[in-house]
């Protein structure tokens, strides 16, 4: 599979909608309500931290399945639910309203990769990979970590110049 492209989208005030109520969607929710989303969940149940998230008014929370047309109002789309054809079938919508989606499994069907995110020092650092995905949180991580350092060199070195 060739790299996907990498893209920030404006997320502030914009409603993304996620489809699934386990932990992938609430981690999910938890990156885009960091960029000032305004996060729907779509599922019969929540997990814990989606449950935390909707008491606190984090998050608007629709306590139903998913049905056709739910997608129409969103900048974005979280495919995450725990059912391959309930996914495939809001991909599909999606697509045909060229909506941005991702696709939690199966992923080949979404039109973006979610990232692993990190904000550190006003600097947004993102990481994907189809070949480490399981380390991708570390690798952002130890990434962020470098920021600071960076920025001092940065800093100083323009002030030089």
């Amino acid at each position: 599979m060739k790299p996907r492209f990498p893209l920030y989208f404006d997320l502030d005030g914009n409603n993304c909608i996620i489809f699934g109520g386990g932990d992938e969607a609430a981690d999910r929710a938890e990156a885009l309500l960091k960029f000032g989303a305004k996060v729907t969940v779509i599922t019969p149940t929540l997990c814990a931290k989606l449950r935390k998230m909707d008491e606190a008014g984090l998050i608007r929370y629709i306590p139903r399945r998913y049905y056709r047309g739910d997608c129409s109002s969103g900048y974005i789309c979280i495919a995450a639910t725990d059912n391959e054809a309930v996914n495939i079938a809001i991909s599909d919508e999606c697509k045909a309203k060229s909506i941005a989606v991702n696709v939690t499994n199966p992923s080949d069907f979404g039109t973006f990769i979610f990232p692993s995110v990190t904000i550190k020092n006003g600097v947004t650092v993102s990481v994907s990979s189809s070949i480490y995905q399981d380390h991708t949180d570390n690798i952002c991580g130890m990434i962020a970590d470098e920021i600071p350092s960076i920025l001092a060199k940065v800093l100083k070195d323009n002030i030089t110049e």
